[in-house]
């Protein structure tokens, strides 16, 4: 592994195999934002709230407007209809995990010239989000060949939740149980946050074990039962299984509520009996939840997960003691401090700048694409699509004000005048613009020159928001967009929303 000698150093021991493939998912560029993490500190979220957590937002009245954008990019390369249908399905538990009810859903999507790929993307998104009952209201579709092989696909999902009921992912303590809900751990999904953190391979059929499979009825459920047992206060910390499983989930809630956690491989419910120990920490099975509950809570969150159909374990214990410990029983496989475990190392940054010239993109969007998608359910919607399918708005009767909705991107050197333009576009519209959600779509960090024309984005970002007040509420950063024969052009995507008060 990369980073071994460090990890030797931090333990004053060797690490074991099986700690090995822990480390190697949590100090992914994935994971660990090995480039991007001290320029994003740079990003002004001052206004925003819960910045910190899964997906933040703005404060609206009572309540609060939750939404983040994520990357599918590799997956969506491979298997174009499960990578862009479980991007829907992550991004979704992002702000269901903090007990907010989905209520929308974007996409801003770059292509090339394969077909096979437009026709998956695009029906992958369809088919989840028209199966979960979330519309999706605002779609971007741009082309350019150097998208064919390494396609952009970032989508966000935006909730609504009452402001003093929000669950966040750093409240966990001592003496809590650990508990699995959702689908039976599986071998799909392997090693997906490293997947992410590299260029694509030649062979794209290598990297299939990598793409998760998508299950939007049991993420319906899921989904409900969630947000049932949230209402009826019996989770006290929630985390999704995103990018490295069980593994990332357990081990930030044990990061950021300042404790460890205890976890036996075999209470976990598995739906694989060949699967290795590894491989049940860092499987991305989709619609798995990860919950920190009282111990008296657990027969109560038992029935409803029963009324819903939907398996779960109790898988573990949190600690006082900072560890994060792994056994089978008796067994101990791993016992590692919980941050050496989440801090991975800090890389060298190479800002050297190169000339570059950007590609003209095309605008391929279309009634063909964006009529898949229902974009009505919920009867929240306020527009069509045919008027500007970037752009709609909902309406938040808890509120009784309208939600605009934009989603757009650029190139690096077009940021902030996209950003001005999408303010503009606002105001025009007579909506107060106030928050905006990022996807940073960049190639190779350690190639000149990523990191320069990334820290450009960051402060093109930086200086909008400090003009306009628009904070910065949530992100993703996606690197590695390339592949042997080509790369991508450099484009980050944004959701900005804004509000309209309803006339008296």
């Amino acid at each position: 592994m990369k980073y071994k000698n460090y990890i030797t150093e931090k333990l004053n021991r060797k690490p074991n195999e099986f700690e090995l493939h822990l480390f190697s998912a949590t100090y992914s560029e994935h994971c660990g934002y090995l480039h991007s993490k001290e320029l994003l500190k740079l990003l002004p979220k001052d206004k925003a709230v819960f910045a910190a957590e899964n997906a933040g937002g703005i404060k609206i009245g009572r309540h609060a407007v939750l939404f983040k954008m994520e990357s599918h990019n590799h997956p969506c390369a491979v298997e174009p209809f499960n990578g862009a249908a479980t991007g829907i399905g992550g991004i979704v538990r992002d702000v269901l995990a903090m007990n907010a009810r989905p209520i929308a859903l974007c996409n801003s999507l770059k292509f090339g010239n394969d077909k096979r790929i437009i026709k998956g993307v695009v029906e992958g998104i369809s088919n989840y989000g028209n199966c979960i009952g979330v519309p999706t209201v605002s779609t971007e579709v741009l082309y350019n060949e150097r998208f064919t092989e390494n396609p952009l696909v970032n989508v966000t999902a935006i909730g609504i939740a009452k402001f003093d009921d929000i669950i966040t992912s750093n409240s966990a303590y001592a003496g809590l149980k650990l508990m699995l809900v959702g689908s039976h751990t599986m071998k799909d999904g392997m090693g997906g946050a490293s997947f992410a953190s590299k260029k694509l391979s030649d062979e794209k059929k290598e990297d299939k074990l990598s793409i998760q499979i998508a299950n939007p009825f049991m993420k319906k459920k899921l989904i409900e039962a969630c947000l049932e047992s949230f209402n009826k206060k019996l989770v006290v910390t929630c985390q999704d299984c995103g990018a490295a499983g069980i593994l990332s989930s357990t081990s930030e809630i044990a990061f950021k509520s300042n404790v460890g956690v205890d976890i036996d491989l075999d209470k976990i419910h598995i739906g694989d009996t060949s699967i290795k120990d590894f491989e049940i920490m860092l499987s991305e099975t989709q619609e798995r939840m990860l919950f920190a509950v009282k111990e008296e809570n657990i027969p109560r969150i038992k029935a409803i997960m029963d009324k819903y159909e939907i398996p779960y374990s109790v898988i573990g214990d949190v600690i006082e003691r900072k560890s994060y410990i792994i056994r089978r029983g008796n067994n101990i496989l791993a016992d590692l401090p919980v941050n050496v475990l989440v801090t991975p190392p800090s890389v060298p940054l190479d800002f050297t700048e190169i000339p570059i010239t950007d590609p003209p993109v095309k605008n391929i969007n279309s009634p063909e694409i964006y009529n898949q998608y229902d974009h009505t359910v919920g009867i929240r919607t306020q527009l069509q699509p045919d008027d500007n399918p970037q752009f709609n708005s909902l309406y938040l009767w808890e509120e009784n004000c309208s939600l605009g909705i934009y989603t757009f991107s650029s190139t690096v050197t077009e940021t902030y005048t996209a950003l001005k333009k999408a303010e503009n576009e606002f105001i025009k519209r007579g909506f107060e613009p106030e928050g905006i959600t990022n996807c940073l779509n960049f190639a190779n960090p350690e190639i000149p020159p990523t990191m320069a024309e990334f820290k450009k984005a960051i402060l093109a970002i930086k200086k909008f928001c400090e003009e306009s007040g628009v904070t910065v509420c949530s992100g993703n950063v996606s690197f590695y967009n390339e592949s042997s024969t080509s790369k991508i052009i450099n484009m980050p995507a944004f959701t900005m929303i804004g509000v309209k008060k309803a006339p008296r």
